[in-house]
């Protein structure tokens, strides 16, 4: 009895092809999961279907197979010897001890050594199947299906792209079943002699058509797709959409392509009990490339014990701050990111508690692993440990952090001493940028003199200008080539909180200030509060928000929101010992509306619009004449007295609405005095507006004194708001009867 046999050609190429599509099943892995390398896989691939082929009797493999299934693991994750029965006691216990959470499916408690050992014992033994169902059986049809609709599924449902796989195992496929189909028939036609070569003259033709096939299908053009992804459509996330195709709101990681519109999504994200309402911040990037933001490497610190660590100064330092604690539990989707509002302090519990940590530094990214892995061994030193490389998403944590109050003295006097590192990396822009980018930043800082008052000036230009609108699903994608900034700042003039901050830092990196983009989420929505002093804040899916970072030499990153409908995430104390007016100011404020009012209601809304439909009813010509005529001196009626229709209609809606939202009744205060007196200039503060009025002296200070109100109600001063909220609403009622055409 032999033990050996003597493939034929078309046998080898059978395996091959049988091996190039297994590959196809294995490459996900690296991309989807914590896999570091496909080389030992690929191995007992290859290995397995060599044994198959060249030898007859399965049974005799089996042993061979497991020898070199230990020597791949010994090579993978020991460094002593292969001989040494230590290693093999220590592969049995691992995998004794895991086998149980192997059943119940709890692959992320497994040690990597035990999900190793069953993974490649299972890859053996499915490898063999296939060797004995798709070479001896010749029964390749179901496997090739199976296969497309493997790398299908992951390219529809998962992050990975397999447009590359699918087209290379449907030539593999094929291919395939066309030298398996000529090995039947060989087997039941034998051929010899001279004529052995007509079977690979055969195999020209599939290899032809296939080659021509599916080279015409590639290269010819495609229609774009007549929906969106599914997954981006339900989780939230941006990559992959057309223009005018729409996807929900949520936070992702995925940045690269933004823009196109969005539907709201109402999911619960965390629910949250905190002493001071801020923004949550995830993560930041500093890369743009014309069309979204990526990230450079960062450094990392790895933090094993994360209730123990401290941070110190991690993103702003030398200014008051405020204390914050909050207690984060999440509801509905989770993310291996730690979310904090200011700057994080500590992390002073968390479940799981198997749970590390690790830092960008660089980012100020705290990102989350699920607890710690055991590294190669090391002759006489032990075992080194470091955070899992698998992501771990948190159920819930409570931190302390730090909100920043800033001097607008600090800030002037800051300067424009950046460190060189800070210059390279934060003042980065793509070759392709408009110049014309370039050239609106400086138009608008043109009047500001150091870093912080042209911060402010182009923040207040994209807030209050009026020149751009908040919309979410009226909202185009770049065309391809086409830059994201200049597309929003002098086509569309519209979009939503990655248009308005992405803009902002684009901008500002023009005229030489560095900034970045952050992400995170907005404050979310008062629910209630604990009972001591605490509130409670619902933070939904929709809440996902961005805004900018920018760096001021000797205090770090602090935040600046430029999107028009979004409070300021900072609270300004106005120190400034100068007879100058202070840096523009965000206008448009509109936090004390409800989420819908903010993403709806603009304030040239409120002037409302008339249209007047016609009739189908047979009317005589002289009816129409005197109709028109009427039109005509209505018209002309209505035109002379156009300032009293429109004070009058102000000061009705000035009445709709209820005293508590004291913001709302300044802005209409604030759009009645322009009809009646001068319109407010572009870049224009509201202190150097109602300074530049010709009005009598009683109703300037009436004015100077709302204004400074609403400017410390913007900035969350709620003292001021507790004492003078009852006084300036006696003082808007007052001064809204005095104010008359």
């Amino acid at each position: 009895m032999s033990v050996w046999k003597r493939p034929k050609g078309f046998e080898w190429i059978a395996a091959l092809l049988l091996f190039l599509m297994l590959r196809e099943w294995l490459l996900p892995l690296q991309e989807l999961t914590d896999t570091g390398t496909l080389a030992p896989f690929l191995v007992i691939a290859a290995g397995v279907l060599l044994m198959d082929l060249v030898v007859p009797y399965r049974w005799l493999t089996f042993p061979v197979k497991l020898v070199g299934l230990l020597v791949i693991l010994h090579s993978s994750f020991f460094a002593i010897s292969f001989f040494d029965g230590q290693w093999l006691r220590e592969l049995f216990v691992r995998v004794v001890h895991d086998l149980p959470l192997a059943l119940q499916q709890e692959w992320t408690a497994m040690t990597p050594l035990s999900r190793n050992a069953l993974f490649d014992l299972l890859l053996v033994v499915l490898i063999s199947m296939l060797s004995y169902l798709v070479l001896e059986q010749r029964q390749g049809l179901w496997f090739v299906f199976l296969t497309e609709l493997y790398l299908a599924v992951l390219d529809t449902f998962m992050p990975y792209e397999a447009d590359g796989g699918i087209v290379r195992t449907l030539v593999y496929g094929f291919l395939l079943l066309a030298v398996t189909q000529l090995l039947v028939m060989s087997n039941k036609a034998p051929i010899t002699g001279g004529r052995r070569w007509t079977l690979w003259k055969s195999l020209l033709a599939p290899v032809l058509i296939v080659a021509v096939t599916v080279g015409i299908a590639n290269a010819a053009p495609k229609k774009e797709a007549s929906w969106p992804d599914p997954i981006a459509f339900f989780t939230g996330q941006k990559g992959g959409l057309g223009d005018g195709l729409m996807k929900k709101v949520g936070y992702d990681n995925n940045d690269e392509h933004l823009g196109g519109p969005f539907t709201m999504d109402e999911t619960v994200v965390f629910m949250a009990i905190t002493n001071e309402r801020s923004y949550w911040r995830g993560d930041s990037k500093d890369v743009y490339t014309g069309s979204g933001w990526k990230k450079r490497d960062g450094e990392f610190d790895e933090i094993l014990t994360p209730k123990s660590y401290r941070w110190n100064h991690a993103l702003f330092e030398g200014m008051e701050t405020k204390e914050v604690k909050a207690s984060l539990e999440f509801q509905g989707p989770k993310f291996p990111t730690v979310f904090y509002p200011g700057q994080l302090k500590q992390l002073t519990d968390y479940t799981p508690s198997k749970a590390t940590l690790v830092y960008d530094k660089e980012h100020q990214h705290v990102e989350v692993r699920n607890g710690t892995i055991r590294l190669v061994k090391q002759s006489g030193r032990g075992a080194a440990v470091g955070p899992h490389t698998q992501m771990l998403n948190l159920d819930n944590y409570q931190l302390v952090a730090e909100v920043p109050i800033i001097s607008e003295k600090a800030m002037i006097q800051a300067g424009t001493d950046y460190p060189e590192a800070i210059r390279q990396r934060y003042l980065q822009l793509p070759d392709s940028l408009p110049p014309r980018i370039r050239d609106l930043a400086q138009q608008v800082t043109k009047d500001a003199k150091t870093p912080y008052e042209k911060v402010r000036a182009i923040e207040n230009y994209l807030r209050t200008s009026g020149e751009y609108k908040y919309e979410t699903k009226d909202v185009q994608m770049p065309a391809p080539g086409e830059d994201f900034v200049d597309q929003f700042l002098f086509e569309t003039r519209r979009g939503y909180c990655d248009h308005f901050s992405t803009s902002m830092a684009v901008m500002l990196r023009t005229i030489g200030i560095p900034a970045r983009w952050v992400k995170g989420f907005a404050p979310g929505h008062r629910v209630g509060s604990d009972g001591n002093g605490n509130e409670l804040v619902e933070v939904r899916n929709k809440d996902a928000h961005s805004w900018v970072e920018v760096y001021f030499p000797g205090h770090g990153w602090i935040p600046f929101e430029a999107t028009s409908t979004f409070v300021s995430p900072i609270r300004v104390k106005y120190d400034r010992q100068t007879t100058e007016q202070q840096a523009p100011l965000p206008l448009p404020d509109l936090g004390g509306t409800t989420a819908e009012e903010r993403r709806n209601g603009r304030l040239d809304e409120l002037e409302g619009s008339v249209s007047t439909s016609g009739s189908s009813i047979d009317i005589p010509w002289q009816v129409y004449a005197f109709g028109l005529g009427l039109l005509a001196v209505a018209g002309a009626v209505a035109w002379k007295r156009r300032r009293h229709f429109a004070v009058w209609w102000l000061q009705q809606q000035m009445s709709s609405y209820p005293n508590d939202r004291y913001e709302d009744r300044y802005r209409l205060l604030l759009r009645l005095v322009e009809h009646l007196y001068s319109r407010r200039r572009q870049g224009e503060t509201l202190r150097e507006y109602v300074s530049r009025l010709v009005i009598s002296g009683d109703k300037r200070q009436d004015l100077w004194y709302l204004t400074h109100v609403y400017e410390r109600m913007l900035y969350g001063y709620k003292d001021i708001e507790a004492k003078a909220r009852s006084v300036a609403e006696q003082v808007i009622e007052r001064l809204t009867r005095q104010l008359k055409p």
